[in-house]
């Protein structure tokens, strides 16, 4: 285990801290993560290439699009780091990296620890969990690197339950990690209401578990009800006009059903923050945010069963893709816009080439696996997490795809990390299964004799 630990820092490091240094391009979204803490870029530069160093700016805050995040935990560690490693005062990405580092090689300790006695999947674990798609975030201000590092932290707990029982300890440790995931961003939030229904399977009778379900189940709320007024009405626009128009075959009926002006199917495809977009003018009149929002497009879809369906396929095209079309490299790297590093994508390779073909058969055997699990409840712990992974699974999916239709890959994060866990699961059944079929077959053949 410290080999692989000392491959998985070692690999984290080189892509983090090693010239040129890998992160993730700003869309625009830091300044609601490190803009509320008075810091911003010192070179702006959006989705082409990685600002390396931040200075203190007041005007760089968004008060309207701010939001609590368990990220605001990370970024004010680093911080605080800031203060002893800066000699200009500069707060350099890399800083956020060293912090998110720390914190994923021990998630990864401890997901290693809960899974020693199937030593067989470690390899596999190190190579989904150090891959440059997951790893790219850790130098950014994106949300995404908290869900991956709680993740991590959850999953964990939950085998060390599965293998060694519920105490009070492990399920506080539970509860934590599970709010601190869902915490991370909004789109987290309705895989929440799974989550705190499993905290009361946990230990029904005991105050700590009914007070845990309290407390995970107001955390999703937290998220839903805070989140800013300007991202639902652009969520709202952008789920009309980049997914119902677009795939509709009647687009002016499907506007004039929605209650949109005349001639607003001329928009379709024209995202909210497009040149010509009208956006603006929709929310000023109060038709986007109060007319029309994400849970009057969500009806709708609910209303046209076909509808929901074609949507879904439209984003099963593109859900098992790992990395967003933003740039990895610092601008002065001299790599050309957009750039994304080449180094350690082996997995995200596999999405692309493998999982992105064979996308609705997982989908279908996602459901498949939720409907059984679920026929078969309350028999085994063991199965039981199996089941909630496969709705948490299916449900952070569903949200990506009826959230929001803007940046649906990055949206598909928390998807995709419990995608590839159920996949690493899968791996450790089976080899069961081949060990259980070794050890059975001489016993097979001496009753055939």
């Amino acid at each position: 285990m410290r080999w692989l630990l000392a491959a998985a820092a070692a690999i984290v490091a080189y892509q983090t801290m090693m010239p040129p240094v890998v992160g993730l391009a700003n869309q625009a979204d830091f300044r609601r993560v490190i803009g509320k803490l008075g810091y911003g870029p010192e070179d702006p530069v959006y989705f082409s290439a990685i600002a390396l160093n931040y200075v203190p700016d007041a005007n760089y805050r968004s008060y309207g699009w701010e939001q609590f995040s368990s990220e605001d935990l990370f970024v004010r560690a680093a911080l605080a780091v800031n203060r002893f490693v800066s000699k200009d005062g500069k707060l350099d990405i890399r800083v956020m990296g060293f912090v998110h580092g720390l914190a994923f090689l021990a998630a990864l300790a401890w997901l290693l620890r809960a899974t020693r006695r199937w030593i067989v999947v470690w390899p596999l674990i190190v190579l989904i969990a150090t891959d440059v798609a997951y790893v790219s975030y850790f130098n950014s201000f994106y949300a995404e690197a908290a869900s991956f590092i709680f993740a991590l932290l959850l999953i964990a707990e939950s085998i060390e339950i599965c293998s060694n029982g519920v105490t009070e300890t492990r399920l506080a440790r539970w509860i934590a990690w599970s709010m601190l995931l869902i915490l991370a961003k909004p789109v987290n939030a309705p895989a929440g209401v799974l989550l705190a229904v499993f905290a009361l399977r946990l230990s029904p009778r005991s105050w700590l578990g009914r007070a845990g379900a309290a407390a995970i189940f107001c955390a999703s709320a937290f998220m839903i009800a805070t989140a800013p007024r300007e991202l639902k009405a652009a969520n709202a626009y952008n789920l009309v006009f980049l997914s119902v128009l677009p795939e509709s075959r009647t687009p002016a009926a499907d506007a004039a059903r929605l209650g949109l002006p005349a001639g607003s199917e001329d928009y379709s495809r024209i995202g909210a923050w497009a040149p010509n977009s009208p956006f603006a003018e929709l929310k000023d009149r109060g038709i986007i945010g109060r007319k029309i929002t994400v849970w009057t497009v969500l009806r709708f879809y609910l209303a046209h069963p076909a509808r929901m369906w074609r949507h879904v396929a439209e984003n099963l095209r593109i859900a098992m893709l790992l990395r967003p079309e933003l740039g990895n490299f610092p601008a002065s790297a001299g790599y050309p816009p957009k750039a994304r590093s080449k180094a350690f994508a082996l997995w995200s390779d596999f999405h692309q080439a493998a999982l992105v073909r064979a996308a609705r058969p997982l989908f279908f055997a996602l459901l498949a696996s939720a409907g059984l699990l679920t026929w078969r409840f309350g028999q085994s712990l063991a199965r039981d997490f199996g089941w909630l992974l496969a709705f948490c699974c299916l449900a952070s999916f569903l949200t990506a795809s009826f959230g929001d239709a803007w940046e649906t890959v990055r949206h598909m994060f928390l998807f995709n990390v419990l995608l590839d866990a159920s996949l690493a699961a899968a791996a450790v059944y089976l080899a069961g299964l081949r060990s259980s079929w070794r050890t059975m077959r001489p016993l097979v053949r001496v009753k055939r004799a």
